[in-house]
């Protein structure tokens, strides 16, 4: 079977963008699947010529050249829509089947009126977004209704989601009347599985892996460690997209006194080794975000048997039984950091939790299980379209 995925994977020149660990991971299983061809398109301002091609691991990756990301914005996304809808148009017969990762980058949109076999896997729905957005975030609430207006338009005439969580589950059924819903989770990195030597305990310290996102509830993580500094001496380590100087300033902004540069680390971007590693020498990790639907931090988190306090917003409570395997937390910095200290006084919860958390996730995201289940997917979605020919 040959398979095309629109899919967000950067370009190696695109050193600091996103990475998309649970997209790479099933492909890296999918490639070694016998009789099953993997091409993947992305686009990216990067390249120098029009199309860029390569094979890397088994996998076949051709790059579109992309306008930049200003003259996207200026062009409200149609430009890049075009492009890679061009290409659609002329190369989708040599595919058996189109697997769409994500609504956010308008991907429906390029794919729309292709007679192929589609399928799209759903991460965010951005269309559910801007009203979540805090006021003080006016642009991003503004690119985010934009991203809204496509997927409104153009899911109504996708047939075959996957999804995750019970909220993305409803909302694909609102989203797309009379769609088939199937059900499988992401792939974990197998990092998280491997037990892990935890270096000798020298400092307490609690986990965010949001950069300086505020969606993902950078301020309120800020507050709560604020707030749990004065009871104990605790460390908030910061993975992601975030410099020592400008969380400097953020705390200061927010006037937080018990938050001294001494008490924060910034990591950067981490490996999955690294973020193992980080796992299991941290108290918990943090997660108040203002909306999601299966946080990957979530769930490689609780795989690596690392207690989590999250929001109890989106689909969050699909990962989360609240006193089972994490604990939910509203974005309220009181409630977040009793969380926390609930953990670092009470051992016994916290090895309860941590226990619980990593016997129901290793299951979840059990990789045969999860290779089996996407490969019955296709065979379905191709069925199904072969039928209403």
């Amino acid at each position: 079977m040959r398979i095309l995925w629109l899919a967000p994977w950067p370009h190696p020149r695109q050193a600091t963008a996103h990475p998309v660990p649970w997209v790479g991971a099933l492909a890296q299983l999918l490639r070694q699947q016998p009789g099953l061809s993997l091409t993947v398109l992305h686009w990216t301002p990067k390249i120098t010529s029009e199309v860029e091609e390569f094979e890397r691991d088994g996998i076949r990756f051709i790059y579109l050249k992309a306008p930049s990301v200003r003259v996207d914005i200026l062009t409200l996304h149609r430009r890049r829509v075009a492009l890679v809808k061009s290409y659609l148009q002329h190369h989708y017969q040599h595919y058996d089947l189109l697997h769409l990762h994500g609504s956010e980058l308008q991907a429906p949109a390029m794919a729309a009126g292709l007679p192929v076999p589609m399928l799209l896997s759903v991460q965010g729905l951005v269309s559910q977004y801007p009203p979540y957005v805090p006021r003080s975030e006016r642009w991003l609430k503004a690119l985010w209704t934009l991203s809204g207006y496509y997927e409104r338009r153009y899911l109504p005439a996708v047939q075959h989601f996957v999804c995750r969580t019970h909220w993305d589950q409803a909302l694909m059924r609102q989203l797309s009347p009379g769609c088939t819903v199937h059900h499988n989770w992401e792939v974990i990195r197998p990092a998280f599985f491997r037990p892990i030597s935890p270096l000798a305990a020298s400092r307490l310290q609690v986990v965010f892996l949001g950069g300086m996102q505020v969606m993902k509830g950078f301020r309120e993580v800020l507050a709560a460690v604020d707030l749990l500094r004065q009871q104990v001496d605790v460390t908030l380590v910061i993975a992601g997209q975030a410099s020592a100087e400008l969380v400097r300033v953020a705390v200061q902004a927010a006037g937080l006194r018990h938050l001294g540069p001494a008490a924060i680390e910034c990591r950067g971007q981490l490996s999955a080794e690294e973020l193992a590693q980080l796992f299991s020498e941290s108290l918990c990790l943090l997660h108040p975000s203002y909306v999601d639907n299966s946080p990957n931090s979530v769930c490689e988190a609780q795989v690596a048997g690392l207690p989590v306090v999250a929001s109890n917003v989106g689909g969050v409570r699909s990962l989360i039984e609240d006193e089972v395997t994490g604990l939910l937390c509203t974005l309220a910095p009181a409630s977040i950091a009793q969380q926390a200290l609930r953990l670092h006084q009470d051992p016994a919860l916290r090895q309860r939790l941590a226990t619980q958390a990593a016997a129901v996730a290793r299951q979840r995201h059990d990789p045969a299980v999860i290779v089996a289940r996407t490969l019955a997917i296709y065979e379905e979605v191709v069925a199904d379209f072969c039928a209403r020919s």
